[in-house]
């Protein structure tokens, strides 16, 4: 009878030890920000760099020891969190660019604390994964509830960088022909290579294509909702309509504003001008 007794007992504690860490218990759901356990780990996982892109989420950044994560949508709001620690979200900011450095400075006042985030453009190894990205992350924070400020470091990239394929219709990565401009329809003969076209290599950062007469390249980096077009190379060929050309390539300088949608590209150029090209390649 005893040992009856004594295995009930140890079948009891065996289920109760099972069944106490079942999701929908009061136990604290930290997957989401556990670096060993999450599939959002960014750093190791492209499903997750495409999922959050859908979002909404231009530039995204992690770090270890404790892992923390920031997801900055520069037309939204900047998100940070750490596990067992503070979470704060805000509005994005202006960024502030250093003028001895390429560093852009992003800080936020909400009642829920101060955050300031500094992307730096320098190569960054996630410690745990080996990951390479383009820039170091630096954070600082200062919780409502807590007296002194908290710094954290980590890797963090613009998320349009990594979509190479394109993601759901909405990346840049191939060949694209200018339709029309500000709703004005091109006509093909008016050139003498065709329409002017524009070819984005992701992979290198870099843009080809002609104007319908000179060919162009060029480095590109893409941020966010925008492109920022490095100086433009050009052959020197003359053609009919120059004026064009001229006039053309003048607004591929700079930041200049996106979106693509079924199977468009706008290039917001000027506050009232827009060219829109369709994906060919």
């Amino acid at each position: 009878m005893v040992m009856k007794y004594l295995s009930l007992v140890i079948l009891l504690a065996v289920l109760l030890s099972c069944g106490g860490r079942q999701q929908g218990d009061d136990q604290p759901d930290t997957t989401a920000l556990s670096p060993a356990t999450s599939s959002e780990t960014p750093e190791s996982n492209f499903e997750v760099f495409r999922k959050r892109f859908e979002q909404g989420i231009d530039f995204a950044a992690t770090g270890n020891e404790p892992f923390w994560r920031l997801d900055i949508d520069f037309d939204g709001a900047m998100h940070f969190s750490v596990l067992d620690g503070p979470e704060i979200s805000a509005p994005t900011p202006e960024g502030v660019k250093a003028l001895d450095a390429d560093v852009t400075r992003y800080a936020a006042e909400t009642d829920q604390g101060s955050l300031v985030a500094q992307l730096i453009r320098q190569e960054c190894i996630d410690n745990m994964s080996g990951a390479r990205s383009e820039y170091t992350v630096r954070v600082e924070i200062l919780a409502a509830a807590n007296g002194s400020p908290s710094t954290y470091e980590g890797c963090g990239r613009y998320l349009a960088d990594m979509m190479t394929n394109g993601v759901s219709d909405s990346g840049l990565h191939g060949k694209w022909t200018l339709e029309s401009i500000n709703n004005n329809v091109l006509n093909k003969s008016d050139f003498m290579k065709g329409l002017p076209e524009l070819k984005f290599d992701m992979v290198g950062k870099k843009v080809t294509g002609h104007s319908g007469c000179n060919n162009i390249s060029g480095a590109i980096e893409v941020k966010g909702h925008t492109i920022d077009f490095k100086p433009m190379i050009s052959t020197k060929m003359a053609c009919p309509g120059m004026e064009f050309e001229h006039a053309y390539l003048k607004h591929f300088t700079g930041e200049v504003g996106y979106r693509v949608e079924a199977g468009k590209l706008h290039l917001l150029v000027s506050p009232d001008s827009t060219f829109t090209y369709t994906k060919t390649n």
